[in-house]
């Protein structure tokens, strides 16, 4: 397909690191800071809406056009595209439901309640990108415009260094709501530029919005997902062979080894304490034919690993060093936010094999 199909993807990516904003009823001006802190206020029941907005990513990804009911945490999406795709996206509280109209594929998964905990908040996603912006983006207050026929604060969000992986941003932000009207963004060298049309704010929304009809001819796909599970050394042993491991030694432990539970590979995840503080995590896994690495991003910076070529990339507080050794790859992510580039290098070089 299709661009869209492709651009899926990164555009939830986009959405969920936006400022997703809740209610607040005042028409006071403030400092960028004020008004972040504002906006990333709780409530306990954010409003309903019904929104249309348009999301353009540039020739790569075309134009769709976006209708939005949103009600107590339950949310649908129908989009489609200027190619003809159209997708129909439902969160109905328990499930999530999504439907390809064109293609007459659909897929649901179901979930607890707590699963999407730090994904459906918008305060969560909200601090998501500041944390990752605040030390490498100068934010300011450009003005007040209307968008959507409302009053909205103009943010702009300017990148310190040029090559990052999030670029400038603009945000522009309702003053009565703190609800999010337009964002342009520039990541990894492409724009993004998504614009309400139509907002009305506690809108009556009939229940039935919340339920998605499929014809029968079309099979829905079930996806499951299973959490990382903590297993000993040697289940580790059997499923890899012979793989490097960080010593034990200095003040630096092992706490737990989790099964990533890869449906594609088997994937672990070592957690290393230092004086009985977490440190740092290593994941390994075998590198088959069908592994397929991710494209190179702006903000990987070459790197050498234990003698061999490797990347790191640093955005805020995460840190992260990845090398491949032997046929397997290796990936060292800090959770110290105290460690240094080198001091990953460091017990990377460290690595002895298990066997």
């Amino acid at each position: 397909m299709m661009n869209w199909k492709k651009s899926l993807r990164a555009a939830g990516l986009v959405a969920a690191l936006t400022f997703s904003l809740v209610g607040c009823n005042t028409e006071a001006s403030y400092s960028p800071q004020e008004i972040i802190d504002q906006a990333l206020q709780e409530t306990k029941e954010p409003l309903p809406y019904y929104g249309e907005f348009t999301m353009d990513m540039g020739e790569a990804g075309g134009i769709a056009h976006v209708k939005e009911w949103s009600k107590d945490g339950k949310r649908r999406i129908d989009m489609t595209t200027e190619n003809g795709e159209h997708f129909i996206s439902v969160n109905n509280g328990s499930q999530i439901i999504m439907y390809d109209v064109v293609e007459k594929t659909a897929q649901k998964m179901n979930y607890k309640e707590g699963d999407l905990d730090g994904l459906q908040s918008p305060k969560d996603q909200a601090e998501m990108l500041f944390n990752m912006v605040k030390d490498t983006h100068d934010i300011k207050i450009d003005g007040e415009e209307k968008i959507a026929g409302r009053d909205t604060y103009k943010m702009v969000a300017k990148a310190k260094k040029a090559d990052t992986l999030i670029g400038d941003m603009e945000v522009w932000i309702d003053k009565k709501t703190w609800q999010t009207l337009k964002t342009v963004m520039n990541s990894a060298g492409s724009k993004m530029t998504t614009e309400y049309t139509k907002i009305d704010i506690d809108a009556k929304i009939d229940e039935a919005q919340f339920t998605v009809d499929i014809p029968e001819d079309v099979k829905i796909e079930e996806i499951t997902t299973q959490e990382p599970e903590a297993v000993t050394l040697d289940v580790v042993k059997e499923q890899l062979d012979e793989f490097l491991m960080v010593p034990e030694e200095n003040g630096v432990t092992l706490s737990t080894i989790q099964d990533m539970k890869m449906e594609e590979r088997p994937e672990f995840s070592f957690e290393y304490q230092k004086d009985e503080q977490p440190a740092f995590s290593v994941s390994v896994f075998k590198i088959t034919e069908s592994y397929t690495e991710f494209g190179d991003t702006q903000d990987e910076k070459p790197i050498e690993v234990r003698g061999q070529k490797g990347t790191f990339m640093e955005l805020g507080e995460f840190l992260t060093i990845s090398w491949q050794e032997n046929g397997y790859q290796y990936n060292i992510i800090r959770e110290n936010p105290e460690l240094t580039k080198e001091d990953l290098v460091a017990y990377a070089n460290q690595m002895t094999i298990m066997k």
